[in-house]
């Protein structure tokens, strides 16, 4: 719609161009057309420049009209921004004024300035104006002229109680992600040894020896596998009973039971066996003992190794 309402006023300009005096060596022509030419206080009105200039001129149009204040009054004042454009060779710019006295107002608009190779030209706007009409009555002599309108005065934000919010904000944040790192942080690994006592531990609290001899001696069986494979070297908790003999290489003493105990253990565990609570009780015990003689074997200076030689030198004497 502005784009239309330029050329409109382009055209008509076209046809009233007011020429400027202009030396040989520059030839610049300027003209400008106000429409309307009698307005109302605070009535948009339009001021089209044209500008016909050599090519390669730099063209300099005013932002908008002089803004100083005049008893009390802002005689003219810009109404959004301005508008250039180029048409070939011709730089046109339209201004859309607002007048707030009554009477001839100058439009106050600074010359235009054309430059070209060094030489600079003013294009003086001194002669163009509006006529703003009053709306008082005929016979009325006296005018109070409008206040000057206020500043706009913008509400201060308090910030600092927005900044507290988002302190807050980060630290509830913060405090959650440690918290959350907190609860799942990994568990610090047990001894395989103090594992499997407290395996033995709880198997004997559930009294499944009274209750359940084969899935007592099922249970110890399989605590004792566990400890077996995170501690002896080349042991896996897959492997059947034989390569698990075969891993653990041939030992005397109680070591050399192992084979037997897991051979009943997986008569029951697969083939449906059965056990005495007599029986079981006695395997508890010598599964108990393999794990201690092994740690005692691998760990010399462990508290198992020591109570276990300690009990050899006082069967010695």
């Amino acid at each position: 719609m502005i784009i239309l309402q330029l050329l409109l006023l382009l055209a008509q300009a076209v046809a009233q161009q007011t020429p400027a005096a202009t030396p040989a060596s520059l030839p610049v022509q300027m003209g400008f057309r106000v429409r309307p030419d009698t307005v109302l206080i605070a009535q948009p009105f339009d001021v089209l420049i044209k500008v016909l200039a050599p090519k390669g001129v730099r063209f300099e149009f005013p932002t908008g009209p002089d803004t100083a204040v005049q008893n009390g009054v802002r005689p003219i004042e810009l109404h959004g921004e301005k508008i250039v454009s180029m048409l070939g060779d011709t730089a046109v710019a339209l201004y859309r004024l607002v007048a707030w006295d009554v009477g001839t107002q100058p439009l106050r608009l600074p010359d235009v300035r054309v430059t070209l190779e060094g030489q600079q030209r003013t294009l003086p706007l001194s002669t163009a104006s509006v006529f703003v009409k009053s709306v008082l009555p005929a016979d009325t002599s006296l005018r109070v002229p409008k206040p000057a309108r206020p500043l706009i005065v913008l509400p201060v934000i308090n910030w600092l109680k927005w900044l507290a919010l988002l302190a807050l904000a980060i630290a509830i944040v913060v405090g959650w992600w440690i918290w959350r790192r907190y609860r799942n942080r990994p568990k610090p690994p047990i001894d395989p040894y103090v594992r499997a006592q407290q395996e033995f531990e709880r198997i004997e609290s559930s009294r499944l020896l009274e209750t359940d001899p084969p899935e007592y001696v099922a249970a110890m069986t399989d605590v004792v596998r566990e400890y077996l494979a995170a501690r002896v070297p080349g042991v896996r908790r897959s492997n059947t009973s034989g390569e698990l003999i075969r891993a653990m290489g041939t030992r005397d003493g109680v070591e050399a039971e192992l084979p037997a105990i897991l051979a009943r253990a997986d008569l029951i565990k697969f083939a449906q066996g059965d056990i005495g609570a007599e029986e079981a009780r006695v395997a508890g015990v010598k599964l108990k003992a393999v794990v201690d003689h092994v740690e005692a074997r691998l760990n010399p200076e462990s508290e198992v190794a020591k109570r276990i030689a300690g009990a050899k030198e006082r069967a010695a004497a």
